[in-house]
C-alpha cells in the first residue's frame, strides 16, 4: 500500500489535470470556411461617389482585383443596403458577402476589403454589424484533431472562464410554444369585452363549455382564442384527422356556438382545413408522423441560425417547444421559427395589374382592370390557379446578385415541378406570375419567355440578409401544416446573468460554510475532506462538460444535491472512524474497519438516489433531464471521491493517527472493565 501510494498520487494529478484542460479548453467542430456580411458606412450616398454612368459593382470589383490577385478568393458584389426602407440612391450602407473559416481570417479579410474599396471610395468605415457577424464565426483553434479541434479557454475580464454551455435561465433567450393548426375556424361576433382581461377570459371559457358539451371529444379539446388580429373575432383550432371530420366539426362548431347566450356570430372568413403533405409512399403523415415531422423542419432552420444549444421537442398532440438560449434578436428568431414558408408561384390573368402596398414594401397587391377592385392575397390564392409550391422545390436555394444588381434568391425545381413551370410559362406569355410566401407576394414577375431549365428567381424590395434568410426558410422545407405561436417568453441577458451570479455566490457561500463545518467537527480528517471536496467538484464539471450538459437552474441544484452526498459519505466514513478507535488496538486498523463497515450504508444511499436519477432523466423532459444529468454524475463521482481520494488522504496520514488522537476530533473512550456484583 505504501509503496504504490506515490502512483496513485501521480494518476490523481494527472486526472485532475485532464479535468481542468476539459473545463478551460473547449473542444468543438473543426472550423469549416462559411459565409459572414461585411457591412461598411460612407459620409455620403454610396451612388454620388461614383460616376453616373458606371456602376457600384464594376467599381467595387476593379478596386479588389487590385488587393485580390489572381489566385485568390475573392469576395462577392458590393450591395446597397436598404435599412427601415430608405430608397437605394440615398443609402450610406454596403455589404459585401465574403467567406471565412475563423474570426481571425475574416476580420484579416474585413480590413483587406476595406482597404481595397478605401482607394475608391474616401472615408470608408467597417458598420458595427460587422463585428456581430464575425463573431459568429469561429475562433481559431489551438490544436486540431480531425473533425474536432481544442480552443483556447474562453476569458472574461482578464480570467479564464469554464466551458460550460449555459441554458435559457442562465444566459437569457427565447422561449417559444409553437402550435400546429391542422384546422381553423374563424367567427365574429356582436358582443363588445374591450381590454378586461377578466371578461375576455369568462367569454372564452362560455365557448370551450359549450364546445364541451357538444359531444366531440376533439372540439372538447380545442383551442379557443381571441383573435390579435382584429377585435371581436374568435379562432376555433382543432385537430382534425380529414377533411371529411373538418366539414363534420364544422357544423358541431356553429350549432355549439349558437347555444352560447346573449352572443351573434357570424361566420369571419372561410373555415381552413390545412392537409398535411404526402409522405414519400403517397400516404399523408398520421398525426404524431406530422408533429415529428415539423419538429425536424424546426430544429433545421433554428441549426441555421447558429443558436448555441438549442432545445426542441414535440409536446403532444399538437405542440412544439422551442428553446434558444444567447439569442439577442428574438423577433429575428421567431420569424425564422415560425414562418410556414409556404411558397405558392401562381398565374394571374390578363386583367390583373399590380399595385405597391402602401403598408408593406416588400408586399405586392393586386387590382382587377375592370372593376379597380383591390384583391386580397387570400382572394388570390383562393381564385387563380397554382403553377408550383415549396413541396416542389430542391432543397438548394442559393443568393446571389441578379442582373439588375439586386440581392436576389435562385431556386431549382423537382423534375415534375420543373414540368408544370415549363408548360405554364410557355403558353401565358404576358401575364403576371406572383410568388407568395404564406400571405405575402414577395415577387410578381412577368412572363417574358418560356422557362424550361427548371429554375428561377425571386427578386425584389430585399436586402442580402433578407434573402439569405429567405434562402434557408426555402431550404429547411415548407411545414406540413401553419403554425402559431402562442407562446414567447423572453428571458433577457441581464436576468440570466443575474440568475447565474446568484446562483454560482449561493454555492459558494454553501460550500465554504460546509467546509468550515467539516473543519471545526472532525479537525484534520475535515480539512483533507475539504481537498477531497475541491477534486471532487473539479471531476464533477469536467464530467459533465464531456456528457455536453447543459447547466440550467436545476442543474445547479443537482450539483449541490450530489455535493451533499459526498459529503455525507465522507461523514459517515468519519462517524465510523471515531467509534473504531476506541476499540481497535492501532489506527490503521480503525481506518480498515471504518471504511469495511461504513460502506454498505454508503452504497445503499448511493444505489437508491442514483435509480431516482435515472428514472428523472429517461421519463423527464427539459430541465428535468439536466438536473437528473447532474445528480447522476455526480453521485457516481461521489461514491470515487469517497473509497478513491478521501481513503487515499487518510492512509497518507496513518502514523499521525496513533501519535496524536485529538487530530481526528477526539476518538470516543474505550469501555473500561468493571467487575460484575456479586
Amino acid at each position: 500500500m505504501t509503496k504504490s501510494r506515490p502512483l496513485q498520487y501521480l494518476g490523481l494529478l494527472l486526472l485532475v489535470a485532464f479535468a481542468c484542460a476539459v473545463i478551460f479548453f473547449p473542444v468543438g467542430p473543426t472550423p469549416k470556411e462559411q459565409a459572414f456580411t461585411v457591412a461598411m458606412q460612407v459620409p455620403k450616398p454610396w451612388l454620388q461617389m461614383i460616376d453616373p454612368k458606371k456602376k457600384l459593382a464594376d467599381e467595387a470589383n476593379a478596386a479588389m482585383l487590385k488587393a485580390f490577385p489572381e489566385g485568390q478568393k475573392l469576395p462577392g458584389e458590393l450591395v446597397i443596403s436598404t435599412p427601415g426602407g430608405i430608397a437605394a440612391d440615398k443609402s450610406t450602407v454596403a455589404a459585401i458577402e465574403d467567406r471565412a473559416t475563423t474570426q481571425e481570417d475574416a476580420r484579416a479579410r474585413a480590413r483587406k476589403i476595406l482597404a481595397a474599396l478605401g482607394t475608391k471610395f474616401k472615408g470608408i468605415k467597417l458598420a458595427p454589424e460587422t463585428d456581430a457577424a464575425i463573431a459568429q464565426l469561429p475562433r481559431t483553434p489551438i490544436l486540431p484533431l480531425g473533425q474536432y479541434a481544442v480552443f483556447a479557454p474562453i476569458t472574461k475580464n482578464g480570467s479564464p472562464v469554464p466551458a460550460v454551455k449555459l441554458g435559457l435561465d442562465l444566459q437569457g433567450g427565447v422561449n417559444l410554444v409553437l402550435q400546429v393548426r391542422k384546422a381553423l375556424f374563424t367567427y365574429g361576433f356582436d358582443k363588445k369585452l374591450g381590454t378586461d382581461a377578466e371578461a375576455r377570459y369568462q367569454f372564452t371559457n362560455r365557448v370551450r363549455e359549450a364546445l364541451q358539451k357538444s359531444g366531440d371529444t376533439k372540439l372538447g379539446e380545442a383551442d379557443v382564442n381571441l383573435a390579435t388580429s382584429g377585435d371581436n373575432v374568435l379562432e376555433v383550432r382543432t385537430q382534425a384527422a380529414s377533411r371529411q371530420e373538418f366539414e363534420a366539426q364544422k357544423a358541431t362548431i356553429e350549432a355549439a356556438l349558437k347555444s352560447v347566450s346573449d352572443v351573434k356570430f357570424t361566420l369571419a372568413r372561410e373555415p381552413q382545413f390545412f392537409e398535411p403533405e404526402k409522405g414519400q409512399n403517397g400516404t399523408a403523415f398520421s398525426s404524431g408522423d406530422l408533429l415529428n415531422n415539423m419538429v425536424e423542419i424546426v430544429r433545421s432552420r433554428v441549426d441555421k441560425l447558429g443558436v448555441s444549444e438549442p432545445q426542441i421537442q414535440a409536446q403532444p398532440p399538437d405542440r412544439i417547444i422551442v428553446q434558444l438560449p444567447g439569442v439577442n434578436d428574438p423577433q429575428q428568431a421567431v420569424e425564422s421559427v415560425g414562418k410556414t414558408a409556404q411558397l405558392e408561384i401562381r398565374l394571374m390573368p390578363l386583367t390583373a395589374e399590380q399595385v405597391r402596398d402602401p403598408n408593406d414594401s416588400g408586399n405586392t397587391l393586386f387590382r382587377d382592370k375592370a372593376s379597380g377592385q383591390l384583391l386580397s392575397p387570400e382572394q388570390v390564392k383562393a381564385t387563380f390557379p397554382l403553377i408550383v409550391s415549396g413541396a416542389d422545390l430542391k432543397p438548394k436555394t442559393t443568393t446571389g446578385m441578379a442582373q439588375n444588381g439586386e440581392p436576389a434568391v435562385f431556386f431549382e425545381l423537382q423534375p415534375s415541378g420543373a414540368g408544370k413551370f415549363a408548360q405554364s410559362t410557355s403558353q401565358n406569355k404576358g401575364r403576371i406570375m406572383p410568388i407568395f410566401l404564406d400571405e405575402r407576394c414577395i415577387s410578381a414577375p412577368n412572363i417574358n419567355e418560356p422557362i424550361t431549365g427548371g429554375s428561377g428567381q425571386i427578386s425584389g424590395s430585399m436586402t442580402l440578409a433578407e434573402a439569405g434568410d429567405l434562402a434557408v426558410l426555402l431550404n429547411s422545407g415548407a411545414l406540413p401544416a401553419p403554425i402559431d405561436i402562442v407562446e414567447n417568453r423572453t428571458v433577457s441577458a441581464t436576468l440570466g446573468q443575474d440568475s447565474l451570479t446568484q446562483s454560482l455566490r449561493a454555492g459558494l457561500i454553501g460550500i465554504i460554510a460546509v467546509m468550515l463545518f467539516m473543519i471545526v467537527f472532525y479537525r484534520l480528517p475535515g480539512v483533507l475532506s475539504c481537498f477531497a471536496l475541491t477534486i471532487y467538484l473539479v471531476l464533477n464539471l469536467a464530467a459533465f462538460i464531456l456528457l455536453g450538459g447543459t447547466l440550467t437552474l436545476p442543474g445547479i441544484a443537482g450539483f449541490l444535491l450530489a455535493l451533499a452526498m459526498s459529503l455525507d459519505t465522507n461523514i459517515l466514513i468519519f462517524e465510523r472512524l471515531k467509534e473504531e478507535m476506541a476499540i481497535q488496538p492501532n489506527f490503521a486498523s480503525a481506518l480498515r474497519a471504518a471504511f469495511a463497515r461504513a460502506w454498505t450504508a454508503i452504497l445503499d444511499s448511493h444505489v437508491t438516489t442514483l435509480i431516482a436519477a435515472t428514472v428523472l432523466f429517461f421519463l423527464g423532459t427539459g430541465p428535468v433531464k439536466g438536473f437528473a444529468l447532474t445528480l447522476g454524475v455526480g453521485v457516481l463521482l461521489s461514491l470515487f471521491s469517497a473509497i478513491s481520494v478521501t481513503r487515499l488522504f487518510l492512509w497518507s496520514i496513518v502514523r499521525l493517527g496513533d501519535k496524536n488522537k485529538n487530530l481526528f476530533a477526539g476518538s470516543i473512550a474505550a469501555p473500561t472493565a468493571t467487575a460484575a456484583p456479586l
